[in-house]
């Protein structure tokens, strides 16, 4: 792809940018500046033209879509201090958009080796699926499952009582399905969801590439996500 080329992309494109600094700008507010939000969403556009390869079958505004959330999300997790709650909601905004990338290329994959799109039943059953994963991934997120943030003393002050008792309880029955992943597994949800490392960070210091944190990192939250559906029931 030529340089104009990808001028032309990211001309064309340049609704994504503020899209993704819109969309981040409602959870910083009043602590990042819109205007810097944009500029940084920019950067992960110029970044989508400059990575993006036609013959990988996602079109550029997924692509784009995703560079600009991940530069906004690690801009924000280097350059400010937010309050716990803000930033737990931005680590599962981040998984949540590492993961569907992943099922996205999966299933763009998937068609090109000649499967037919899931439709009727099974596509609704996959919508499903996918909402859960994402509860699931906005349930790990929560302070509470760190050891170190459980509040022994009773409910911190942001947080409704019956709200902080669930969250205690559902957060006991994870701790224990994470020592049930690989060690390799466990190693990546606790870097990407604790230490706030996205997965291209967590995957080079556990020397894997980004493609296979990826694939990690799904069916991690695959075998987290039956105790989520499981509390969900009860």
């Amino acid at each position: 792809m030529t340089e104009a080329e990808r001028a032309q992309l990211i001309e064309r494109h340049l609704d994504v940018a503020r899209r993704g600094a819109a969309m981040m700008a409602k959870r910083v507010a009043g602590h990042v500046e819109f205007d810097d939000l944009l500029s940084i969403a920019h950067t992960g556009l110029v970044e989508a033209a400059r990575t993006f390869d036609a013959s990988r079958g996602t079109p550029f505004g997924a692509w784009a879509w995703y560079r600009v959330q991940g530069a906004l999300v690690d801009s924000v997790r280097k350059n400010t201090t937010l309050p716990r709650r803000v930033w737990r909601q931005i680590v599962a905004l981040r998984a949540a958009a590492e993961y569907l990338e992943h099922a996205g290329e999966r299933d763009v994959g998937a068609t090109q080796r000649g499967s037919a799109p899931k439709q009727g039943q099974e596509a609704l059953a996959q919508i499903k699926d996918t909402l859960s994963a994402i509860r699931t991934m906005y349930v790990t997120s929560l302070d509470a499952l760190s050891e170190d943030t459980l509040d022994a003393k009773g409910p911190k002050q942001d947080t409704d009582p019956v709200e902080q008792i669930d969250t205690l309880r559902l957060a006991r029955k994870l701790r224990k399905a994470l020592t049930r992943l690989t060690d390799k597994e466990r190693a990546l949800v606790t870097k990407h969801y604790y230490e706030g490392k996205n997965l291209l960070e967590a995957g080079a210091e556990l020397g894997i590439s980004k493609s296979w944190a990826s694939r990690l990192h799904a069916q991690a939250v695959e075998k987290l996500r039956a105790v989520v559906d499981a509390e969900a029931i009860v």
